[in-house]
């Protein structure tokens, strides 16, 4: 397939560009040299040219950031060490070795010195994820439900009579537009328009679990304006749901249920299984793959008066989710807090895949989300309309963070979503016959 070349060049390129960031990251640092970073203000957003300036980052810039971030650490163990804050031990990371925090400090960046950083562990090393910590709240841990009642708004969690921790630090919003085309559409017009949902991550019964739930819900109203074969407008429901483990370093992954509700000149429902899989490196660049699986057959009956013709047509088709295979490369944009992922793969159809998505941070409750995904048919005696095959998706989202309200620090949580909710880039459906 001709599509395969250009996929172990973008493989090898970012095999290579990793290795020299680990190498890179190895150096030693010297932060007694570095006090001058910590004057300045990390709680401000990042500018927009900052913002752009982070998608062609260089090994020099990696490096700046990673002093940025050992130069902070320094400077609060100096404040601990001068007496000026008091160390307290913050009960809900009693799993991790040796990590103390600062009562009434907001720490970002924070390098947490345990013993050794083990790749698996989601609590060692550089702990990223700017949080308030008061001591107040244990977050339904060791005291029950009433201590989340006493805390109040502080403690940023509901508890159901089982002590589930239901956080609302790892919600986000989403608005914006989609484009897509697949076959259902009948090779013929295009689908556009608006995009809205929620996605949320809590820890799953607790952090020393170490695993995270998500639930997050889509939905999407496009041809508003009717279709040259159909007078009706097309609506569709997304849910997805399922667990997840990120990590500092080591394997990381997760599995969630994706369900399509899509009503257009026809009705069907359908769902599909998602995974990925991947290994974090100590640089925070990623290598994985993931999939999507499902046998479910949907059937399309339905009558369509193609372009130019009076006299109706009956359709009777059955179709399936698209099972798709792909190797991915994920990395952290270091500057603006944001990451960014391409993928290149195929589909159990034999069509050629590739995608991308990514998001940036751009005030401090607020990113930018776009994402793309193409099928590319093949060609074939038994597909004589290529075209008809053709599959693609583009989404341009706005995401509003509203309790973390800060966009940067949302995308370091243990705890957000690893899975976007489904959309017609990771749920798409083929025929059957």
């Amino acid at each position: 397939m001709r599509v395969f070349p250009w996929i172990f060049v973008l493989l090898t390129a970012s095999c290579v560009s990793s290795f020299a960031d680990l190498a890179t990251a190895a150096e030693p640092r010297e932060p007694a040299k570095l006090t001058h970073v910590v004057s300045e203000d990390y709680t401000q957003p990042p500018s927009p040219q900052r913002a752009i300036r982070s998608l062609f980052s260089n090994n020099q810039d990696r490096v700046y950031a990673a002093r940025q971030r050992v130069a902070r650490a320094s400077y609060v163990a100096s404040k601990v060490q001068a007496g000026d804050v008091q160390p307290v031990d913050y009960s809900v990371l009693s799993n991790a070795a040796g990590e103390q925090y600062m009562e009434g400090e907001i720490v970002e960046g924070t390098i947490i010195e345990g013993d050794v950083m083990m790749p698996g562990h989601a609590t060692a090393g550089i702990y990223e994820q700017g949080m308030h910590v008061d001591g107040g709240c244990t977050s339904c841990q060791g005291g029950g439900c009433e201590s989340c009642e006493t805390c109040g708004d502080s403690c940023n969690t509901w508890c159901v009579p089982i002590c589930f921790s239901l956080s609302l630090e790892d919600l986000s919003v989403r608005a914006g537009v989609e484009g897509f085309k697949g076959p259902l559409n009948r090779g013929v017009d295009g689908s556009f328009g608006f995009l809205y949902g929620i996605n949320w991550g809590t820890p799953f019964f607790g952090k020393s679990s170490g695993l995270g739930f998500q639930l997050g819900i889509n939905g999407s109203s496009t041809n508003m304006h009717e279709a040259s074969f159909t007078d009706k407008s097309r609506n569709q429901f997304f849910m997805t749901a399922g667990l997840f483990r990120r990590v500092d370093w080591g394997w990381q992954g997760g599995v969630v249920l994706d369900y399509m509700s899509d009503d257009w000149y026809y009705s069907l429902t359908s769902s599909q299984i998602r995974g990925e899989l991947s290994w974090k490196f100590q640089s925070r660049n990623e290598f994985g793959f993931w999939f999507t699986a499902s046998d479910h057959v949907s059937t399309v009956n339905a009558l369509i008066t193609p372009q130019g013709s009076s006299t109706p047509l009956t359709i009777s088709q059955n179709y399936q989710p698209n099972n798709m295979f792909a190797f991915f490369y994920r990395t952290p944009l270091d500057i603006c807090g944001g990451e960014m992922r391409f993928s290149g793969g195929w589909t159990e159809d034999r069509m050629g895949l590739l995608s991308a998505d990514m998001n940036i941070p751009v005030t401090q409750c607020l990113a930018v989300e776009t994402n793309f995904l193409y099928l590319i048919p093949r060609d074939s005696n038994n597909r004589p309309t290529p075209y008809v095959d053709e599959t693609w998706n583009v989404g341009f989202n706005l995401v509003w963070y509203p309790r973390a309200c800060s966009a940067a620090s949302a995308g370091k949580s243990y705890y957000r979503p690893l899975f976007n909710t489904a959309t017609n880039g990771t749920f798409s459906m083929y025929p059957t016959n």
